[in-house]
């Protein structure tokens, strides 16, 4: 089953308007024309059953003809991982979670960090295509990039399992181990060089646990997706 992607939808007046990109695709590779069926997803959860009503190279109009909800009752992961210095590496990631399933990404600026910056509107188009290709209908979130202590200061009164992984220290317990079947959780993962021994002794103050993923020394994007994977093992 193909499925859209929209954020421009009128439930009062049953339509759906789509543009840009997914209008291309719409219209010149799978040729849809008017009269035709489409499945919609906002992200959020519903999936529209749609017919076009109008259609041309710049847009494509949709009248939703049934609605269904996929309401999202499982526990959430966040992740804050720092940005790695080859971007397609930090885009391999994305893909790849949206894929196994994650809540909230936010791109983290360490100490030992070698970027800062990424291409958000970029970032957006990948979480949607992976959304779409493994027929998801919750768009994860993504934030603008935040630095470690201002993570750290803007998370210390959040209501969930939090943690920070690390190679610094051995006696930590394994990530598998120290998660919580059903609650909400955020991982920390550090960029390249790792975290700092003083970010760790920060994140330990607010109470972050710090915890192993495994035996092996990660890539920042591989630790990411291994994350992803553990936590939807678990729940």
């Amino acid at each position: 089953m193909n499925i859209f992607y929209s954020n421009n939808i009128n439930k009062s007046d049953k339509r759906i308007i789509i543009l840009e990109q997914e209008n291309s695709h719409l219209i010149k590779v799978l040729r849809k024309k008017t009269g035709d069926n489409v499945n919609i997803t906002d992200g959020k959860g519903f999936l529209y059953s749609c017919s076009i009503i109008e259609s041309d190279k710049n847009k494509s109009i949709l009248e939703i003809e049934k609605s269904v909800e996929f309401k999202n009752q499982s526990p959430k992961l966040n992740i804050a991982i720092a940005l790695t210095k080859n971007k397609d590496r930090f885009e391999w990631f994305l893909e790849k979670a949206t894929e196994i399933g994650v809540n909230e990404i936010t791109p983290l600026i360490c100490g030992n960090s070698e970027r800062n910056k990424f291409n958000f509107d970029r970032s957006v188009k990948i979480l949607v295509s992976a959304m779409k290709q493994s027929l998801r209908y919750y768009l994860p979130i993504i934030n603008k990039p935040a630095y470690f202590n201002d993570y750290i200061s803007s998370n210390s009164q959040k209501i969930r399992d939090s943690f920070i992984a690390t190679c610094m220290d051995s006696n930590i317990g394994l990530l598998s181990e120290e998660l919580i079947r059903g609650n909400d959780s955020e991982v920390m993962i550090g960029p390249e060089g790792g975290f700092s021994k003083n970010e760790l002794d920060l994140a330990k103050k607010a109470k972050f646990v710090p915890v192993s993923l495994g035996k092996g020394r990660l890539r920042t994007e591989t630790a990411g997706v291994m994350v992803c994977s553990i936590f939807s093992t678990i729940n």
